[in-house]
């Protein structure tokens, strides 16, 4: 290995080294034609020499209509790890609880913060909702990936609400990292129960779903006002204008990803059960090698 490479985490190795980097889990479809199209116009009228809106607005309101949610209840970020990071700097929980193997800059962050952090180890399947009861203390958070990332299960939406009503006794948050959920035909969001439940907090990532990682494009979802915590100018001017206006016709390019990912992943797990390699079940484009 390159010996400036850092092995922190991932990002830059392909335009930088001219490797193919597989640890970005990007929408194997690329993005979306009409997407890049307004990202060529935001840069032929030149709007990276404007301010993008204070709050990321037209952002806002752009991934709130595709959500389905009001916009009062979305704030927009440049990627769900800087969502994430401030978030859990913002709430400060007294331990942060999650199952394991999960994305590793929960545990960072956790960290950073100097926050207690407990693991438990979850594989996918058996009861995660009594699993993370026993190691809950007042004030707790649970973080959750759903998708998982790396492994690819679902959790069922029913189970993270039981999940919620659970923390509600302990004055706790449920955090849902839901960035790998445009992948899924077997929706669970929790973004549309937001308006319902206070203690839910729902983290997601589109550069994933639309393949530009490296224009930063995340959001939170949340009924507890974080205005506060949200950067004056949290977008690039190039990534509000092109995002904003492509995500009405981002349901349709959902439907084709979707589509494209189940046959292809089907494929792939059949020669690799031909090859006699096992594997753990996902429904996502990524899966983990036994």
């Amino acid at each position: 290995m390159n010996e400036d490479m850092n092995t922190r985490g991932h990002g830059g190795f392909g335009w930088k080294h001219g490797l193919i980097d597989l640890s970005s889990n990007i929408n194997p479809l690329g993005p979306p034609g009409e997407l890049m199209e307004l990202i060529k116009e935001a840069t032929e009228q030149a709007q990276y020499t404007h301010y993008p809106t204070e709050l990321g607005d037209d952002l806002r309101e752009g991934l709130a209509k595709y959500e389905g949610v009001d916009s009062s209840l979305t704030y927009v970020f440049n990627g769900a790890t800087e969502a994430l990071q401030l978030l859990i700097m913002y709430l400060r929980p007294r331990r942060i609880v999650m199952p394991i193997p999960n994305y590793s800059d929960y545990g960072r962050i956790a960290k950073l913060m100097n926050i207690e952090l407990t693991t438990l180890e979850y594989w996918g399947s058996g009861d995660l909702v009594e699993k993370i009861h026993n190691k809950l203390v007042r004030g707790a958070m649970v973080i959750i990936s759903n998708p998982n990332s790396p492994m690819g299960y679902l959790i069922q939406r029913n189970e993270l609400l039981e999940m919620a009503e659970e923390l509600v006794r302990y004055d706790g948050l449920l955090l849902v990292d839901e960035s790998f959920m445009d992948f899924v035909k077997d929706e669970q969001s929790l973004i549309k129960d937001i308006d319902q439940h206070e203690n839910i907090i729902v983290v997601k990532s589109y550069t994933k779903f639309l393949a530009i990682p490296g224009l930063r494009v995340g959001a939170a979802y949340s009924k507890i006002d974080i205005e506060d915590l949200v950067p004056t100018w949290p977008i690039n001017s190039i990534a509000e204008y092109a995002v904003s206006k492509y995500m009405k016709h981002a349901a349709e390019f959902r439907k084709n990803t979707i589509t494209f990912i189940n046959t292809e992943r089907n494929k792939v797990l059949r020669t690799l059960e031909d090859l006699g390699i096992n594997y753990y079940p996902s429904v996502t484009h990524y899966f983990v090698i036994k």
